[in-house]
């Protein structure tokens, strides 16, 4: 079956997380499964943070296949910003660290550490969201101290 870029946004859009954690990476394994070769990737970058805001402390992976993905197609930054203003998410935070972790520049560095405080009291962000956001800010601080 030739799977078109619009079927994988439409079982994204159809995910429904359930109780099983481990379930819910398997069933994100099958909808993103032969992603690599379908034309357009990019455009499944917006349905991808849409599935991990409806579910802001569902264990969707660590990292999981959404964020593998988003990172293979790159330039999804822009997306985690305002994903991360609509609905701060465990995963979301997650990935922000992850962004950090590597070489900025100091003004792009100073951004995403703004992200982090705004997500850490985020009136949305559930309170396991904001002690991430809090507990990465601190550690990014230490890192670059």
């Amino acid at each position: 079956m030739n799977r078109t870029i619009d079927d994988v946004i439409n079982a994204l859009d159809a995910f429904v997380a359930g109780a099983d954690d481990g379930a819910n990476e398997l069933a994100l394994y099958d909808i993103l499964d032969g992603f690599q070769r379908i034309p357009e990737r990019e455009r499944a970058i917006p349905a991808m943070f849409q599935a991990i805001e409806r579910y802001p402390e569902a264990d969707l992976g660590c990292p999981g296949p959404l964020v593998h993905e988003m990172e293979a197609i790159g330039h999804y930054e822009e997306a985690l910003v305002h994903s991360l203003r609509r609905q701060p998410t465990d995963l979301t935070v997650w990935m922000v660290n992850r962004i950090l972790n590597s070489a900025l520049s100091v003004a792009k560095r100073a951004s995403w550490l703004a992200e982090l405080r705004k997500a850490s009291v985020h009136p949305r962000a559930p309170h396991s969201t904001k002690q991430s956001a809090r507990s990465f800010s601190r550690y990014q601080k230490k890192k670059s101290s």
